[in-house]
């Protein structure tokens, strides 16, 4: 096995054995940060601008994320065909899951989870499974090392990717995340403890919280989520709604300190969403490794 191999073999292992483990941050507002505009559709910039993608990426790795996710948020069939591109579903995930990969290759270190999202649109379950089915392929056969299944809406929406993963990836470790309200429900009316429940009972390896109103909304959701299930706890909320300007007011130092909560109230993977940067993944690291230091 190459030594890349063996790392993110262990960070899986830390995950999966209630250790902690750092996730990486935004890549949306990263890309348009660097002169992506606004309503262009990301996920291509897997095929024209593989570089942009990439850059993003090392900077997460370098601010010591140890799981960064590919940027196939929106590759899925119904969310492409908005922007013409129904057609190159296959091609833009696994090109995604290729520039991940190339990217933790050459730090050494660090996991590559296929980024899924919702559909984007109400569709009859089977239509949904099927989609999620597609991309899951994709992104299996382009080399990720787990799946996050993230910023869920539906419990219902959710459990079709679970099916569809184990369907057409059976061997992929699935990180589960719902977003919630700003009092930690889930947007569909289910309580953060039956959302828990539930995706344990369909067969997702570990659950939780992800985007939603920002930490305080994330940290809540895990907390009451804690007591629903055996599985470990993922936490990687947004930087908060942003403003009219479009900044997004959670600073680096407060996301860190909330990371720091998140991991006291049982998240073994903590990382942050919209909003976020690798300044702020840099800060979290700081705080998960002086409590490291001290035995919390």
């Amino acid at each position: 096995m190459s030594v890349a191999g063996t790392a993110a073999n262990g960070v899986l292992q830390r995950i999966f054995a209630g250790g902690r483990v750092l996730g990486d941050g935004a890549m949306g507002t990263m890309l348009l940060e660097r002169g992506v505009s606004i309503g262009e559709c990301c996920d291509d910039l897997n095929l024209w601008r593989p570089e942009t993608v990439a850059a993003v990426h090392t900077e997460y790795l370098l601010a010591g994320a140890e799981i960064i996710e590919t940027n196939t948020f929106g590759a899925n069939a119904f969310r492409l065909a908005r922007c013409g591109l129904r057609e190159k579903v296959r091609e833009i995930n696994l090109a995604g899951a290729c520039i991940a990969r190339r990217c933790v290759t050459e730090s050494l270190g660090g996991c590559v989870a296929g980024a899924i999202g919702p559909l984007g649109v109400r569709v009859e379950l089977s239509a949904a499974r099927a989609a999620f089915a597609e991309q899951t392929d994709a992104l299996a056969e382009g080399g990720v090392d787990l799946l996050t299944i993230e910023t869920m809406t539906s419990l219902a929406e959710a459990g079709e990717a679970i099916r569809a993963a184990r369907e057409v990836a059976a061997g992929l470790l699935l990180v589960v995340m719902m977003t919630v309200d700003e009092d930690g429900t889930c947007l569909d009316g289910a309580s953060a403890e039956t959302a828990a429940a539930q995706l344990t009972e369909l067969g997702a390896n570990a659950v939780g919280c992800n985007c939603s109103y920002g930490p305080a909304s994330v940290l809540r959701a895990v907390e009451r989520m804690r007591g629903a299930t055996h599985l470990p706890l993922a936490a990687m909320p947004n930087a908060g709604l942003p403003g009219m300007a479009g900044v997004y007011p959670v600073s680096p130092e407060e996301m860190a300190r909330f990371a720091g909560r998140m991991v006291e109230a049982g998240a073994s993977l903590v990382g942050g969403c919209c909003g976020t940067t690798p300044e702020h993944t840099r800060a979290m690291k700081e705080v998960l490794g002086a409590m490291a230091r001290a035995g919390r």
